[in-house]
This record gives structure tokens, sequence and C-alpha cells, in this order.
């Protein structure tokens, strides 16, 4: 916290006295720190998704869900990661790493604007003895209408709805732009349900976090989505059955996985339904058993009792 109050105090000097500059100035920043975060995150990622295909072999191979079987599919799974230099929690580390930044801000912004003048001494302990700009306290919370320390469900409205809506918007898009169509039906459903899970979750976190908060997730999810999409090969977008963005050679490489994941459904949904239709005569073969079986056993009672 206290090297944020230090930042944003000296972007707020250097900017003109409006704290929401110095909060996106304070992002970019931070965004461009964790660029080599961002690009061995993205290279794990592609790796991640060219492995589905093995992957999906080692569950196939072991069809029978049983203690031994699910170990050895995870001491295989590992063997794989391993040779294929894989991490995947190092998928999660620029977002594992933006947590405690995002708990530092939200507790910097509230010291940076105290109520009281037991707020002013504890704000004036957390600056660093040669930082000027301890003279611009109190900070100027106002920006664009909105005030930066007031939670953002008592904002004006209607940022008190907008917000909200652009920051879960910003994080889907950012979500879009990381993943690709998938053959495998497991991969599917996660990247389905992270698609829309996070931008929901962050949409009503958004309501509950004060509006300088909200304004630096904001722009850290757009330059994201800039970063993501140069460090990840300019890869396109799918919005409402359209692509977007990218180059030809992404385009193509994006609408043959399309087509495999397609050719893929639709094989595995052929496979179902032949299934079903011979399992239905052996269904009818059974049960013209049992009640072949019935009928026989009713005849030897008859026999009985007339004998």
């Amino acid at each position: 916290m206290k090297p944020m109050i230090n930042s944003l105090s000296i972007l707020y000097d250097l900017l003109g006295d409006s704290l929401g500059l110095s909060i996106i100035s304070f992002t970019i920043i931070i965004r461009f720190i964790l660029i080599p975060l961002t690009i061995r995150q993205t290279k794990q990622m592609k790796k991640m998704q060219e492995l589905q295909p093995q992957l999906q072999a080692i569950q196939n191979k072991y069809k029978n869900k049983t203690t031994q079987t699910k170990q050895k599919i995870q001491q295989e799974t590992m063997t794989l990661y391993r040779e294929a230099g894989v991490n995947p929690i190092g998928c999660l580390g620029p977002l594992i790493i933006q947590m405690p930044i995002w708990i530092g801000l939200y507790r910097a912004i509230f010291k940076s604007a105290p109520s009281s003048p037991e707020g002013f001494v504890e704000l004036s302990k957390n600056f660093y003895s040669w930082n000027q700009s301890i003279s611009k306290v109190p900070f100027n919370t106002e920006f664009l209408g909105i005030d930066l320390v007031d939670f953002v469900q008592y904002a004006p409205t209607p940022w008190q709805f907008i917000l909200p809506v652009i920051v879960g918007l910003s994080m889907f898009i950012q979500q879009k732009f990381t993943t690709s169509p998938s053959t495998d039906p497991r991969q599917q459903q996660t990247q389905q349900m992270m698609l829309w899970m996070m931008p929901i979750m962050f949409g009503v976190f958004t309501w509950q976090f004060p509006a300088g908060l909200a304004v630096y997730i904001l722009f850290s999810n757009i330059i994201g989505i800039f970063i993501q999409y140069f460090v990840g090969g300019k890869q396109p977008i799918m919005l409402f059955g359209r692509l977007y963005f990218g180059t030809e050679d992404s385009r193509n490489i994006y609408l043959q996985k399309l087509s495999d994941q397609k050719n893929s459904a639709n094989k595995k949904l052929k496979t179902e339904n032949n299934k079903e239709e011979t399992d239905e005569p052996q269904n009818i073969q059974r049960e013209n058993s049992r009640r072949s079986n019935r009928r026989s056993s009713k005849n030897a009672k008859r026999r009985a009792r007339k004998s």
C-alpha cells in the first residue's frame, strides 16, 4: 500500500492534480512491467492447447475410472506436461500477481482521501521523506463526475450501471482472445465456463468496489487486450458469428480449428446415434427373451399342477 500511495501521489502531481489520470497511468505502468509474465502466460496457454489431443488420448486410454487408473492418468499427464515444458499454474501468473495489487490499491485509494484529522496524520506516515507530493494532500477524487473513493453502487446514474457493464465486457473480450476452438469436450466446457463466469463475476465485484479500483481494472483489461492481441500472434476474435481482427493466416488457422471442432462434434453425435440404433435391437431381443422365459415358466407350472 505504501509504495502505491507514493506512486499515485507523484503521478497526481505530474498529471495536473487528477487522481483518475494517475490511476490510469499507474495501470499502464503495471501492465508494461507484467509484459514478460504475460508473454510467458500466452506461450504456456498455446502449449496447453497443443497438448489437448494427447491429453484426450490419455483419458480415452483409461476409460474405466478406478483409483489405479486415475493415478495412472495423473502420472502420464504430469509426464506429458514435464516433457513439453508446461506448467498449468503458469497460465494464472498475471492474475495471481495482480491480486495483491488490487488489495493494495483498494486500501491506497481509501487512505489517499481521509475524512478526519486522524486520517490525514495516518496518511502522512505513509509518505516517503523525499516525496514532496505530500503538499498536494488532500487529493481531488473527482473524475468524470465520479468520486473515485466512493463505491460504484453509489456513483451517479448512469455510471453506477455503465462501469460494471464495461468492466464485464472488457473482461469478456479479453477472455475471447485467450480461447480458441478445441475438439476436446472438456476443454470446450471449461472455456465456456470461464468465458461467462469471469465477466459476470468481475461485473458484480465492480459494483462493490471503489470507483478508482474499477477504473484500474477496466484499463488493465483494455491494455491486456492489446498486449494479448500482439503477443498472441494477432489472433482473431469471434463475435456474433463473425471474425474480427487477426491476419489472413491466423484467421485461416482459427477457421480450420472451428471446422475440426464441428466435425468432431458431428462425429461424436453420429457415433452416439449408431450406438442407440445398435442397442435398440438388442433391447428388443432381451425383452423377447424375458417374455419367452416367462411363458416357459408358466407352462412348466401348468404341467406340474396337472401331474
